[in-house]
């Protein structure tokens, strides 16, 4: 695996590979959002209408807060663990547009974040635009020139592991939402991401703690509080029932 990934960046490929992955994460949520959708009980031409405006509406958002973080001085950052907590925010309004229902499209939304991440950071990978501590073990990183840990990989496929988890509690459920699949999302991936990043070679703001860090802890937060409110406001209902 090492020697591939060395001979694709010295063939001048590996930024097309990065690209690559990129594009297969969009095609991920397309295809995803499409085949629960229909359990949903959506038309496919909304789902579709939905990914098609979301979609870019949260890349650019992402790339804007990179853009203010970075003092309104770089433009990039392409990471998404910066807008987990925002999908809503921006899609809840499409959904209204096209008259979806509101629980529905957040457990919808729920895998948008998590498909893109399991599958587009694998092209990490191939461009070395993240990386692990240099390490006995792990995957050959090309700006660096040496092997690092295998940060990237394990991000990707706990993102897919948190798919097949939710999907696993969808279908337990005969695919009827209980509004806790955003929030659960957040928890989940939030807490985890938190934990890697003391394992990714970015730059630390304090106590090892790096900006994505917080980002993550953030998206964890804001999740837990969400759980907590909309379980109280169930268990309120049933002792008013």
């Amino acid at each position: 695996m090492n020697e591939l990934i060395r001979s694709i960046y010295e063939a001048g490929l590996g930024k097309f590979f990065y690209d690559l992955f990129f594009v297969l994460g969009f095609v991920s949520v397309l295809v995803g959002l499409v085949w629960y959708g229909k359990k949903l009980g959506f038309p496919l031409w909304k789902t579709a209408v939905t990914v098609f405006i979301v979609y870019p509406l949260v890349v650019l958002w992402m790339f804007v807060m990179f853009w203010m973080e970075s003092g309104f001085s770089t433009w990039g950052g392409n990471n998404i663990v910066r807008i987990f907590i925002y999908v809503p925010l921006i899609g809840m309004p499409v959904a209204r547009l096209l008259k979806l229902d509101g629980k529905k499209t957040l457990a919808l939304l729920s895998f948008a974040p998590l498909l893109v991440h399991g599958v587009s950071h694998f092209g990490c990978i191939f461009f070395g635009c993240c990386s692990g501590y240099p390490c006995s073990f792990g995957i050959y990183n090309a700006f660096y020139q040496e092997i690092r840990f295998p940060i990237q990989p394990i991000e990707a496929l706990t993102a897919v592991a948190i798919v097949i988890y939710l999907f696993y509690r969808a279908k337990k459920r005969n695919y009827i939402p209980d509004g806790r699949e955003y929030p659960l999302m957040l928890v989940l991936f939030g807490s985890t991401r938190f934990l890697f990043e003391f394992l990714r070679n970015n730059e630390k703001m304090f106590w090892g703690i790096s900006n994505l860090a917080l980002h993550a802890l953030f998206m964890f937060v804001v999740g837990l509080v969400w759980l907590i409110v909309h379980n109280k406001k169930v268990l309120k209902k049933e002792k008013e029932s």
